[in-house]
């Protein structure tokens, strides 16, 4: 049995790189014998078991910039494959340039498609070219006559109408659509679009085992931080006043978590680590540029503020986090991965995903809007954190099982489903 996952986009962030690798397992382990293809728009950054090619989004984008001129033509070229490949088969490869074959290929040979989880069905930039091959690159599933169905995802926000047309007409005709939050679901009401096949279910990073806390505790030290010896913060922070032109509070942000953290230091006698959970693949995409804009704020503290920067794998990261005695997140995987480790988080919301999954949890008194963080703010909510922190990890103790247990399970929901239907 072949089997396509769609929409991924790159290994470099390791909230993606988790949501791959759980996808592939889960996968494996659900259809037995199964091999996996995955169309991502930077294959080359995948290290694992399954094979790679490039997605229709690498077909039209390079690094952050459209490539207008090719689609109209690349509709056009995979429009008349789809129809070809229903009329003669493979055959219809042949008319194809051989640059694009590959990725074609993997949606004519597959026996089940499978749009990754993540968040990419929002509304984005002026025109919205994104969201559109998001969605094209799941209809064509469709247009290719194959089963399509989803890993745990996100929806919206969604501001034009035409998007919320798409996204509509796309969910209804899936029998299982899955969604990671209840925003999501509620986005899905609203248009219309949620029906008896859609299923609230959690994160899939809820299931990734950490690396052993050895890992962890080696990578920390690795960096200049050894741990019991003292109250350990792990950050991470986001550059998103870069990816998000519209926001411009980058500056305060950085500010008022430097701040942040030099309280705790002073008032509990700690230590902060920066990690920087996503490397790429784009410059702006780097969470090293605003981690050490914050270290150089802090470097007053000597080495009461480290920042690692060695590339690692999401196991390792998860077993780091765990590690640390409290968590201010801004990436939302980096949460999941302490708050899995029972280390309790004060997270910073840059998209509804955040306060989605926290919502689910019921710990969204802990999430702060990025518009709205300020020195005053993450200082007390931090300190307040601390001192309720044995509270929220008892709680942590008794809410996650299930949601664990949960998410390990959703590659088995889909793989029942499609038995059934066969």
């Amino acid at each position: 049995m072949k089997i396509l996952v769609v929409n991924l986009h790159s290994s470099a962030n390791a909230g993606d790189d988790v949501l791959t690798q759980e996808t592939v397992r889960q996968l494996y382990a659900a259809f037995a014998g199964a091999s996996v293809t995955l169309a991502m728009n930077d294959p080359d950054s995948y290290q694992g078991p399954a094979a790679t090619v490039g997605s229709f989004m690498a077909w039209v984008k390079r690094e952050r910039r459209w490539r207008w001129w090719a689609l109209p033509g690349l509709l056009l070229l995979s429009l008349a494959a789809a129809l070809a490949y229903r009329l003669a088969g493979l055959r219809a490869l042949r008319l194809v340039p051989r640059r694009y074959r590959a990725l074609l290929r993997a949606y004519f040979e597959a026996d089940i498609i499978v749009s990754s989880a993540g968040n990419f069905l929002y509304s984005s930039g002026y025109v919205g070219l994104a969201f559109l091959v998001s969605i094209y690159t799941m209809a064509y599933a469709r247009l290719a006559g194959k089963p399509l169905y989803n890993m745990p995802q996100s929806i919206g926000p969604l501001r034009r109408r035409w998007e919320k047309r798409l996204m509509r007409w796309i969910v209804v005709r899936m029998p299982l659509f899955l969604v990671r939050e209840a925003i999501s679901q509620q986005q899905l009401e609203e248009i219309g679009a949620w029906h008896a096949g859609c299923r609230l279910v959690p994160d899939l990073a809820f299931a990734l085992q950490p690396a052993s806390r050895a890992t962890g505790e080696q990578l920390l030290r690795r960096n200049g931080t050894v741990p019991g010896t003292g109250p350990l913060l792990g950050v991470t922070l986001i550059n998103w006043g870069a990816q998000k032109l519209q926001f411009r509070g980058q500056q305060l942000y950085e500010a008022s978590v430097a701040e942040a953290i030099r309280a705790f230091v002073a008032e509990q006698g700690g230590r902060c680590v920066l990690f920087a959970q996503v490397r790429g693949p784009s410059a702006v995409e780097d969470d090293l540029v605003p981690a050490r804009r914050v270290r150089d704020m802090l470097c007053d503290l000597g080495d009461a503020v480290v920042l690692v920067e060695d590339k690692v794998s999401p196991a390792e990261l998860k077993a780091a986090y765990g590690c640390m005695d409290l968590f201010m997140g801004t990436r939302l995987h980096s949460n999941i991965f302490a708050l899995s480790e029972l280390v309790p988080a004060l997270t910073i919301q840059y998209q509804p995903k955040t306060a989605g999954v926290l919502r689910m949890l019921g710990l969204e008194q802990w999430v702060i809007l990025i518009e709205d963080v300020s020195e005053e703010r993450l200082r007390a909510s931090l300190s307040r954190l601390w001192t309720e922190r044995e509270t929220v990890r008892a709680y942590l103790q008794q809410r996650l099982p299930p949601i664990t247990e949960e998410a390990g399970q959703i590659g088995t929901l889909i793989a029942d489903h499609y038995k059934i239907r066969l």
